[in-house]
């Protein structure tokens, strides 16, 4: 299978489920992990979308790209890249005088850095795009303190989750129902861990909740889950 095979997972809800979540103004959100063992580090909102249908496809390609920002780490902070740049595992994004910098095939080995050679602190991640969405956004976030660097991996892991509170992609988070919006609601969230090959399929249900056959490819979370553990894999 090419490297470049997209990650696909087919979401399936019947017309009552579809009706009352798009009656109450819910989104559908998606968050994805990685690697790293920074206490800092946060994930942030992926995408969500309003257009709630019978039949979802979720497709992302495992590219993605290293960015700097200059916004600070905040719960509930819109984190907007000003500079990004593709790279892949095995590679170092050496970061200079303005958030900028190159790319060199200079890395841990299945493992992405991202080197500040300045003494000016940055927000640095991963960024990617979702279901052909043309513009990236980054999936997590962590301080790029001077003279440091950050090495990380991203996971072919997603989390789903309804919801009516309004995310922006891009937004970092921690725990949702105590640091977002506490007066909306929230589902509870499947991590799903996607595949290449084989396209995950899976169901919600309104009453019932998250349906994917019980397989050890995806787990239930808890509404108010603490995220940046959750995604934030310190292997």
């Amino acid at each position: 299978m090419p490297a470049s095979s997209a990650y696909k997972i087919a979401l399936s809800m019947v017309p009552a489920t579809v009706e009352a979540l798009i009656d109450g103004g819910y989104f559908l959100c998606g968050m994805f992990a990685a690697q790293m063992t920074n206490d800092a580090a946060r994930p942030t909102i992926a995408f969500a979308t309003q257009s709630i249908t019978p039949n979802m496809l979720i497709e992302w390609m495992p590219a993605i790209a290293a960015y700097t920002s200059n916004d600070p780490m905040e719960s509930g902070r819109l984190i907007k890249p000003g500079y990004e740049t593709a790279i892949t595992e095995g590679q170092t994004f050496f970061v200079t005088t303005g958030g900028v910098g190159d790319v060199k095939g200079e890395g841990p080995l299945s493992k992405i850095a991202i080197a500040n050679t300045t003494s000016t602190p940055f927000t640095v991640g991963f960024a990617r795009s979702v279901s052909a969405s043309e513009a990236s956004v980054p999936i997590f976030a962590v301080p790029l303190y001077g003279n440091q660097i950050n090495v990380a991996v991203p996971l072919p892991k997603i989390l789903l989750l309804f919801t009516t509170a309004e995310f922006k992609p891009g937004t970092l988070v921690d725990r949702l129902t105590i640091k977002f919006l506490p007066t909306a609601s929230y589902s509870s969230s499947l991590l799903v861990t996607a595949d290449q090959i084989q396209m995950r399929e899976l169901s919600y249900d309104i009453d019932g909740g998250w349906s994917w056959g019980l397989y050890s490819w995806a787990q239930l979370v808890s509404g108010d889950a603490d995220l940046a553990k959750v995604l934030i894999e310190r292997k």
